[in-house]
């Protein structure tokens, strides 16, 4: 990945998240299934950075019990995963904005299981980052974004 200088007005972490998965998304798969749907239509360049934003703020809700929700926004994906604490579980509902529609609708996960899956995706991420590129893995909107600050 080539040397770029983000400006403070015009980027934040988006940009070098997309900048990013542009850059990988010949190398890796991103794979997402469930929901009557074995691999879902995602690919690295376009939908990982749309996840990889999200991703910080839903395993903090993880770990703290809380609600959550992923939307995979961009268009011809178009659906939401909500994420619903229930004890040591979680009840996953798929939401579909398109003519696909989840079959079965929600399913639950253990606690422990869908924040060791989000943090497996962090860490993946992460690792391919401070390879490709260290000085961008210590960037400041990095370390923001990992702590689970807004975008």
């Amino acid at each position: 990945m080539s040397a770029r200088t983000y400006d403070p007005d015009l980027d934040d972490i988006r940009s070098m998240l997309v900048d990013v998965c542009r850059t990988i998304g010949t190398q890796g798969d991103f794979l997402v299934s469930g929901f009557g749907e074995a691999r879902w239509p995602l690919d690295v360049p376009t939908d990982l950075p749309v996840f990889l934003e999200q991703l910080p703020a839903v395993l903090s809700a993880v770990r703290q019990g809380t609600g959550a929700g992923l939307d995979f926004y961009e268009q011809g994906i178009e659906r939401t995963i909500s994420f619903t604490p229930m004890g040591k579980l979680y009840l996953a509902t798929c939401t579909s904005w398109t003519a696909w529609q989840a079959a079965p609708a929600s399913m639950t996960i253990a606690r422990a299981d869908l924040e060791q899956m989000l943090q497996n995706a962090s860490d993946a991420f992460m690792h391919a980052l401070q390879h490709m590129t260290p000085a961008l893995a210590r960037h400041a909107w990095v370390r923001q974004w990992l702590a689970g600050a807004a975008v």
